[in-house]
């Protein structure tokens, strides 16, 4: 085989391997775990979290000393004139002597040269300035941590809707091509007594009429489908994959009451904990503010590497401890602690919101996701007794005892029953997704079609 042959076999191979891999079944949880692996959102999350955290590193040494190496090129002169008298401590002796000298220094002095000199610096008492500054860099990644964790619930939601709207747009799509299939039936029975002359020309119109109205809402419900999966395949950064396996569902077991949920939600709503976050680095701000007006201790020492061209007062090293006392600040010491009260208050009054708003949103949730297990177990009856009518109908019908109307009719009463069946299974996936990522606990969301107490809609 030539070469050409085997790298074309080999294009095919591989085209044919993709779309394998494209088609693939999709459940919900590897359609979390592809999102979760391309979503852009949780990458800026995940480097913003990064990026605090390694601005707390290197804080966490600011308490420790600063040294630091300096080089210069120094060029200069110092002029030093002196003219003094001194008393001589001989006057007064056997031999006449002056009673006083007198002493002149007249010297130009070179600064000229280089100067290596080693400085450091170590804080020893900052008001509490070091500390609130590593609290807060240790709050600030809190709050970038559960920002993340945000980010990720409101996902996994939003995930939920999609992934559970495209199964029931495809359940209504399979509804409606089975109803065309059954009314196709009809509309060819109907042709068949209209020759036998059973029934008129008007009537055997009015199912052709009901046919192509089917056929009509059928369109529209893959076109809804359509737009269900592009949805879908947006979020998951994936144009192509096969079938959806997770099927709507339903809890077969009681719904844990609101008081548990309010309870959860208050205790790990990420929300609330990343204005808790903000509110702790609010309150070491005030800490820091207050800080400005302590004195500062710290400690200091300088070697100088390069004697030659020192001159006679520039000493070979020096050290000591020192105390900064700030008397007057051109910044308003008082109204930076008033500013980062402001804050604090402020980061409660949003925690406060928050609680109420996470309250709100639980009890809503909690409540459609109750109504909507109701409404799926009394959509049962419905249904049973649509099904029943359209037999009875059809038979009639058969019979001659019913017009194609009434066959229409309990058709169109079966169809609205099986589809609110449905709607009733996506308001209970959708709410109950939504109680979960409010409460902080998606995870269990994702166990809950494996616990075998679901009845799963198909």
């Amino acid at each position: 085989m030539n070469k050409p042959i085997q790298l074309a076999l080999a294009a095919l191979a591989l085209c044919a391997a993709q779309q394998c891999t494209a088609a693939l079944p999709l459940s919900f949880p590897v359609a979390r775990d592809w999102l979760y692996e391309r979503s852009d959102k949780l990458k800026a999350s995940e480097e913003q979290v990064q990026s605090k955290r390694e601005t707390q590193k290197s804080l966490e040494t600011l308490g420790g000393p600063t040294v630091t190496l300096q080089a210069m090129q120094i060029a200069g002169q110092k002029k030093i004139d002196i003219d003094k008298s001194i008393p001589n401590p001989l006057a007064g002796a056997p031999l006449p002597m002056p009673g006083s000298f007198s002493v002149g220094l007249h010297e130009k002095m070179s600064l000229n040269g280089p100067r290596v000199a080693a400085t450091a610096t170590w804080p020893i008492y900052t008001g509490g300035k070091i500390s609130a500054m590593q609290d807060a860099s240790k709050y600030a990644v809190d709050e970038a941590v559960a920002q993340k964790r945000a980010d990720s619930e409101d996902l996994d939601a939003q995930l939920a809707g999609y992934y559970f709207g495209t199964q029931l747009a495809l359940s209504v799509e399979k509804l409606q091509k089975d109803m065309l299939h059954h009314q196709d039936r009809e509309l060819a029975k109907a042709k068949k007594f209209e020759k036998q002359g059973m029934i008129s020309k008007i009537e055997r119109m009015s199912v052709q009429v009901q046919r192509d109205n089917r056929n009509r809402e059928y369109l529209k419900a893959k076109d809804n489908a359509k737009v269900a999966r592009l949805q879908l395949a947006r979020l998951l950064r994936d144009d192509e994959f096969g079938k959806l396996t997770t099927p709507l569902f339903v809890l077969n077991r009681p719904l844990e009451p609101l008081k548990y949920w309010v309870g959860t939600a208050l205790a790990s709503n990420p929300q609330i904990a990343v204005i808790q976050a903000k509110a702790d680095q609010a309150q070491q701000g005030v800490k820091a503010s207050k800080g400005a007006w302590m004195p500062q201790v710290f400690a200091f020492g300088t070697y100088n590497f390069i004697k030659h061209y020192q001159t006679l007062v520039e000493p070979n090293w020096i050290g000591g401890v020192g105390v900064n006392i700030t008397l007057w600040d051109a910044k308003d010491r008082r109204a930076s602690i008033r500013s980062a009260e402001a804050t604090v208050r402020q980061a409660e009054a949003g925690k406060a919101e928050a609680i109420n708003q996470v309250r709100t949103g639980v009890e809503v949730a909690w409540l459609r996701t109750q109504n909507a297990i109701d409404q799926y177990k009394l959509s049962a009856s419905t249904v049973k007794l649509a099904k029943e009518n359209l037999k009875l109908k059809s038979k009639s019908f058969d019979e001659g005892l019913a017009t194609a109307l009434d066959v229409n009719e309990a058709r169109n009463q079966l169809f609205a029953a099986e589809v609110g069946r449905r709607v009733a299974a996506f308001d209970f996936v959708s709410n109950y997704a939504m109680l979960h990522a409010i409460a902080g606990q998606m995870s269990e969301f994702m166990n809950a079609v494996n616990k075998h107490e679901v009845i799963v809609e198909n």
